[in-house]
């Protein structure tokens, strides 16, 4: 055999037998034998040097499952003409694979303390996206103040479409469903886990069929809202706060929670910003200045009663913010769109995060790298920061299915202070 016949052979991609073979020496630490074997390779796909393993991991402990599926990538990674290998384990990493039927686009309005407007902003920034042409609901989450039906004064209890699921109640173009249009006015006495059992099953059976979807999520960070960032698909938050430094403190902690789920922080608003003196006209702040945020400022609201109504037009503030929002999640779209974007989807924790941060250091600064994951990028994050000062800039938005879409960039170098006389 030539030396050139010799080269051609060794470029040659390996069959599905190849790599069930090379995988037969992975031990599994759970059933004691072989990962073929103990039947957690499911699947087995080569096209053009890419191989995907359908790993089937279910029943081991997060944990295990990782570096198994680490170990499987790894051993098929040293057979010749392999490129790329893919695992796909099913235990591997928490289901986000929940979808909303009927809806394009999920919005979640949030905050971190109660009484600070919230349910106002997202009833109104739902109107504003309905002003604009755009199909829109509007889910009521919070279930110890559904508040929603008060402010668009609707009245239940919910109906039924033929088929059992809920049908949400028209007004102003804005389709909305709330806990509190079927409690009857009634207290809601329920516990943490009856409590985002109830909202899943709500949010999952109502008969949507709207482009964007707002969702009213309870203050702070508790059971409901945690269940919506982790299962749901949401596209971007709008996080409510006062000026208050507390409330902004309170509310700069959230966001950075937000940001660990993956979701993309669409801005910020604070209400209560200001009031004008009805009896001499001046201007005052009660909570003080807007304090900064990382978060883009998409409103400072004043304290007035017109904002808060829901007759006649929108107001303009809730107009603009609609406007904002929608233009911010048309380029969270655009993350990550690129066909030479990073997958690392279905690729071990350890894995991904090592591919990561080499791609990243050999980044020149100013550029930046598209990745596409499918669990929470946080981890991806703190993987790269210490490969800057201080975290990487990163932007996300959130795929349909559970994936995310994160763009990291490496920050451009500061441009050298000017000589003396120059």
């Amino acid at each position: 055999m030539t030396d050139q016949t010799t080269a051609d052979a060794d470029e040659t991609e390996p069959t599905p037998e190849d790599v069930r073979a090379v995988l037969g020496e992975v031990t599994d630490p759970t059933h004691g034998t072989d990962v073929v074997e103990a039947g957690a390779v499911a699947g087995v796909d080569v096209t053009d040097g890419a191989i995907a393993v359908d790993a089937a991991l279910d029943g081991r402990d997060p944990e295990t499952a990782d570096l198994l599926a680490d170990r499987m990538r790894s051993a098929v990674l040293e057979l010749p003409g392999v490129e790329d290998v893919h695992v796909d384990a099913d235990a591997a990493g928490p289901d986000h694979g929940l979808e909303l039927d009927g809806v394009d686009r999920v919005v979640a309005v949030a905050s971190a303390k109660g009484g600070v407007g919230k349910t106002t902003v997202a009833t109104q920034l739902a109107r504003g996206l309905a002003a604009e042409g755009e199909s829109v609901g509007l889910f009521d989450a919070d279930v110890y103040g559904p508040n929603v039906p008060d402010l668009l004064d609707l009245e239940g209890p919910l109906e039924t479409t033929a088929d059992g699921a809920a049908k949400p109640v028209e007004r102003d173009g804005v389709a909305a469903i709330s806990v509190g249009l079927i409690a009857n006015d009634e207290p809601l006495a329920w516990r943490g886990s009856m409590a985002h059992e109830a909202v899943e099953e709500l949010l999952t059976d109502a008969a949507w069929d709207v482009d964007t979807l707002v969702i009213d999520l309870p203050p702070g960070t508790g059971d409901i809202v945690l269940t919506a960032l982790q299962s749901f698909p949401v596209d971007g938050a709008v996080l409510v706060s006062t000026p208050f430094p507390t409330a902004a403190g309170d509310t700069g902690r959230s966001e950075t929670l937000f940001r660990e789920q993956g979701v993309p922080i669409l801005g910020a608003v604070f209400n209560m910003a200001g009031y004008t003196c009805p009896s001499c006209g001046d201007e005052h702040a009660p909570f003080g200045e807007p304090p900064e945020v990382r978060a883009d400022v998409l409103a400072e609201l004043p304290v007035d009663e017109t904002l808060r109504s829901t007759e006649g037009d929108v107001p303009d503030p809730f107009r603009s913010m609609a406007g904002a929002v929608r233009a911010k999640l048309d380029e969270a779209d655009r993350i990550a769109t690129s066909p030479d974007a990073l997958d690392l989807r279905g690729v071990p924790e350890r894995a991904r995060r090592d591919q990561l941060r080499t791609e990243y250091e050999a980044l020149d600064p100013g550029e930046s790298l598209d990745a596409l994951v499918d669990q929470p990028p946080a981890s991806l994050r703190s993987a790269v920061a210490d490969a800057v000062d201080g975290d990487p800039e990163t932007a996300t938005a959130r795929r349909d299915g559970g994936a995310w879409a994160v763009r990291f960039s490496k920050p451009a170098r500061a441009e050298p202070p000017a000589a003396a006389g120059e």
